[in-house]
């Protein structure tokens, strides 16, 4: 589900951006402004100030942090989801444990990205979260097809 305005022209993906690290968020911020389709509208240190920004600024995408002072990710995603229903978001963490990805999942965010990751791979992640898609980042993804395997192999009848 690509956007699009007037004759063809692609509209620009709008961002709100949630770390709490000053230095993180200015680096993740010149990377994604530095993509043609995508723009950083606003910037929050912590988890109230991000929910204040999505309610105020309706964007397409929110990319959080997990752990942030004020509220952590789970939160600022139900209450971004509640006040911006079309807004998708991405948590963008260190931590890669299911219990983390699964909550984040379970309480509506679209992606989850490690912070291991490159730029291409959250610019990725937005791409599909604007189609509709839910993203992993792919350590994330291959543990989830081992753990799969392993629930069939569990629950499999012997032969």
């Amino acid at each position: 589900m690509t956007r699009w305005q007037g004759w063809g022209e692609r509209r620009m993906i709008t961002i709100v951006l949630a770390e709490d690290h000053k230095i993180v968020r200015e680096g993740i911020r010149l990377l994604l402004d530095a993509e043609d389709e995508l723009q950083v509208i606003g910037e929050a240190g912590n988890g109230t100030d991000a929910v204040q920004l999505v309610r105020s600024l309706r964007p397409d995408i929110l990319i959080t942090d997990l752990v942030m002072e004020g509220m952590n990710g789970i939160q600022v995603t139900n209450l971004s989801r509640e006040h911006s229903p079309g807004t998708r978001v991405i948590v963008l963490s260190m931590y890669s444990s299911d219990t983390y990805v699964s909550a984040a999942l379970e309480h509506g965010a679209t992606g989850y990205v490690v912070k291991g990751s490159g730029v291409d791979e959250l610019v990725r992640a937005i791409h599909e979260a604007m189609s509709g898609r839910r993203y992993l980042s792919p350590p994330l993804t291959e543990q989830g097809v081992m753990d799969y395997r392993q629930r069939g192999r569990d629950a499999a009848p012997d032969p």
